[in-house]
């Protein structure tokens, strides 16, 4: 039998191996957290879009609805349907003309108000998602207009 030198390499070490293992290990991992920060944002931004698309239907139905003289919080209605899960509606300004500006007391009825809606997701969302939209209500002509 004779000697024929070193044989070449018949496969990896346990060096190569681990080092495989690492890099791999650190690859999942970050598609893990991008994949969770999309869901994340997903869910976000949905809520987003429904509280905007309740805030908006719930001006129109306030704009197109009957006027009330020295109208309060608890004059308006609740929107109809009601907002989607998770978002709270609420009336929380109603402001009233005086000719020069709008004041939050009602002394003489000008027949324009100024209510401000606001929508808010109980949902635990961070940042906290809040929209607000402010409706002036005209109270309707006579026929002379």
């Amino acid at each position: 039998m004779s000697w024929r030198g070193p044989r070449p390499d018949a496969g990896e070490t346990l060096t190569e191996l681990l080092v495989t293992v690492v890099i791999l290990g650190i690859a999942t991992a970050g598609i893990s957290v991008a994949l969770g920060m999309t869901v994340k944002a997903s869910a976000m931004q949905r809520q987003q879009a429904l509280a905007q698309n309740a805030l908006r239907s719930w001006a129109e139905q306030i704009g197109a609805g009957p006027y009330t003289a020295c109208a309060t919080a608890g004059s308006f209605a609740a929107p109809s349907p009601a907002p989607a899960r998770g978002l709270t509606a609420a009336v929380t300004a109603v402001q009233y003309w005086n000719g020069v500006t709008f004041v939050s007391s009602c002394g003489t009825d000008t027949g324009v108000q100024r209510v401000t809606l606001r929508v808010t997701a109980a949902n635990g969302l961070s940042p906290a998602l809040t929209k607000t939209v402010a409706v002036v209500v005209r109270k309707p002509c006579a026929s002379t207009c």
